[in-house]
Formats: structure tokens, C-alpha cells, sequence
């Protein structure tokens, strides 16, 4: 008996051994964050010779690829190299070298900007732009959307200011012809800013999914100036990047990275709110420069739609059962009395040759 046992556990041990399988994720190297302007490359390993190279970028073919501003190196065994030789702001979001399934493992590029991003709201008035590296006697030209600011704004009474003793630029009012790119040019010395209104989230008040199938939230505004950032709160965690069946998109009608939300398979316990929170520098203390917006996310089951339908089949089912009884009930009864009551044709009939005896 303890051998056969032995032999059962040795069995079971061998299909669990045998069901066990690897699987080999590919390996990314490169830079993560990466200054516009800059070249930048990823290199995949680890590749499995059934693997098929296809680079995407947010679960999509990169539109760069075709105009060669992206690069993939000659293929060589077991890796893959995706290049530019400048970064823009298009090149940000989540790396896969292969579309194998098995494959989960991606790699985030962020590109870095030199442009000094500065939030405008009314309590921001008079908002001040330093032009640095400037020293007395020093000329400081101004210019915004490469245009020369005299010429710009020449029309526009009292929105900006220049102070002459110091080279900086004060804007005055909260108008839409302010916001934009600054250019402080003196002697050998440039400084960039953008000037834009406060970021605006928005989500609708709920939104209702049926079990199983794919979420897709964009968290919209009238923000329409590159540089916001988007993070994103559900099932009570943060995102910021793709990750597992929460997919972190991006909005290519206002060219923002992460402003849309992508979760597969929807499941019943993810009900709940979801934020999507906007932002142009998170480090930034002043809660007028951010914007939060929240929806209540409704789980509908798969089975919801069918089950009126089930409940009319199962009332015709019942009325229909209910009229066959009746029907067997009311022929049995006819039958029944049929069987009592004889027709005239079978009544007895007298006898005649008793008749005919009696006479004589």
C-alpha cells in the first residue's frame, strides 16, 4: 500500500514538473527620460526565435517609422534596436519590440523640455518672466512665437510690460492673447517659456460598462497646450503608465500623452470612482495651477440584457403550460361525459317476437 502511494505522489510530482513552463521575458537598456532635441535609442534582448519584431508605441505602429524620424537597426540575433536621432514630444509612452502575448514587459520613454512652462490664472497677475544672464548695458530682445513682442502685441494695450532695468517680462492680465511661447534673447543667452492657462479635467458624471468588456476614458478640458501631465487613480492605485490590463494612451486629437484610459475586460469589483487629475509641474504647491475630475464607474452584467427576455419566455412557457392542462382537463371531462350519456341509436330497442307471443 505505502508503494503504491509512492508511486501516485511520484506520478503527480512528474505532471507538475512537466506543466511547469518558463516564460523568458525580453530585456530593455536606454534612457528613460531623455531632452528634447536628443538622440535616443532602445535596445531589446532576450528575444526567442519565434518572436516577431514589431515596434509600437502605445500599442500602436509609430507614424515615425514610415518617415524614418525612428530608426530599427539591422536585426541580429536575440535583439532589436529602436533609434532617433532627435526626441520630440511625440516620442513619449510605453516600448514593445514584440507583439508576442506572452510578452508583458514594455519600456516608458519621457522626454524632458527646456521650456520653462509657466501656469497664468488671476491670482497670478502680474505673472513676471526673468530673462536670465543679463547684465547691465546688455540688450534684451523679447519675442513671442518667434515674433518680435513689439510687433506682437503692438495692437494689445496694457496685457504685457517690459521693464527696461531689469530685461523682465510682466504680463498684466488673464487674456487668451497672452498665453503662448516667450523668447528672451540677451547677448549670447536664451531663455524659452510657455505661458498657458490653468489645465481643466473633465469626466462625465458615470459611465456604465458591461462586464467583460473594454473601459475607454478620455479625461477631456479645454487644455489644448503640450506639456500636461496625466494621472490617473483607479481600483484605489495610480497610474501614469501602462500597466497589466490598465493602458495609459494618448490623446492624438489634443496631443496629450496619458489623457486617455483604457482598462480590458472589466470586471465586477472594479466599480468605483476613477480621477484623472491634470497637471503641468505636480511639484507645484498652488492648487489653482491643477485640476481634478472624478466618475463613478457603473458594472452592468453580461447577463443583464437577457434577462428580460428569459422572463417573457418563461411567462409564455407558464400561460402556455397552463392552457395545455386546461385543454387535457376540459376533453377529459367531455369524454367522460360522452361515455354516460348513450345516444338514442344505442338505446335498447323492445322485442318484437315477446310482443307477437303474448297477442296469440
Amino acid at each position: 500500500m505505502e508503494r503504491r502511494a509512492a508511486f501516485v505522489l511520484l506520478g503527480m510530482l512528474y505532471l507538475a514538473v512537466g506543466t511547469l513552463v518558463t516564460v523568458q521575458a525580453v530585456t530593455y537598456t536606454g534612457p528613460t527620460i531623455v531632452r528634447e532635441g536628443q538622440p535616443w535609442s532602445i535596445e531589446c534582448t532576450d528575444l526567442k526565435d519565434n518572436d516577431n519584431v514589431k515596434w509600437t508605441r502605445n500599442g500602436q505602429t509609430p507614424e515615425e517609422l514610415s518617415s524614418g524620424q525612428l530608426v530599427v537597426s539591422p536585426l541580429a540575433p536575440g535583439k532589436s534596436t529602436l533609434s532617433a536621432t532627435q526626441a520630440t514630444e511625440s516620442h513619449e509612452g510605453d516600448y514593445k519590440c514584440t507583439d508576442n502575448p506572452d510578452s508583458s514587459d514594455s519600456f516608458h520613454l519621457s522626454i524632458a523640455f527646456d521650456i520653462k512652462i509657466r501656469v497664468l490664472t488671476a491670482k497670478d497677475v502680474p505673472l513676471v518672466l526673468e530673462c536670465a544672464n543679463k547684465t547691465t548695458g546688455d540688450k534684451v530682445q523679447w519675442l513671442k512665437e518667434k515674433t518680435s513682442l513689439s510687433t506682437a502685441l503692438a495692437e494689445k494695450e496694457e496685457l504685457v510690460k517690459i521693464d527696461n532695468s531689469t530685461g523682465s517680462l510682466h504680463i498684466l492680465k488673464e487674456k487668451e492673447e497672452v498665453f503662448g511661447n516667450y523668447t528672451c534673447k540677451v547677448a549670447n543667452s536664451t531663455v524659452e517659456y510657455r505661458v498657458v492657462p490653468r489645465p481643466v479635467a473633465h469626466l462625465s458624471e458615470s459611465i456604465s460598462v458591461v462586464e467583460g468588456e473594454k473601459l475607454h476614458l478620455v479625461c477631456g478640458g479645454k487644455q489644448s497646450y503640450p506639456g500636461v501631465k496625466v494621472h490617473w487613480t483607479f481600483g484605489d492605485q495610480n497610474y501614469t503608465r501602462s500597466k497589466g490590463r490598465v493602458k495609459i494612451a494618448k490623446d492624438p486629437e489634443r496631443n496629450i500623452y496619458g489623457a486617455i484610459l483604457i482598462v480590458d475586460n472589466i470586471e465586477m469589483n472594479d466599480r468605483g470612482d476613477i480621477f484623472c487629475r491634470v497637471s503641468y509641474n505636480w511639484s507645484d504647491p498652488i492648487l489653482e495651477h491643477s485640476s481634478e475630475a472624478k466618475t463613478f464607474l457603473r458594472v452592468k452584467d453580461k447577463l443583464a440584457a437577457l434577462w428580460p427576455f428569459l422572463g417573457i419566455c418563461a411567462e409564455v412557457v407558464i400561460l402556455c403550460a397552463i392552457i395545455l392542462v386546461y385543454e387535457k382537463k376540459r376533453n377529459k371531462a367531455e369524454l367522460e361525459e360522452s361515455d354516460t350519456d348513450q345516444s338514442p341509436d344505442t338505446k335498447p330497442t323492445p322485442n318484437k317476437e315477446s310482443d307477437v307471443r303474448q297477442r296469440k
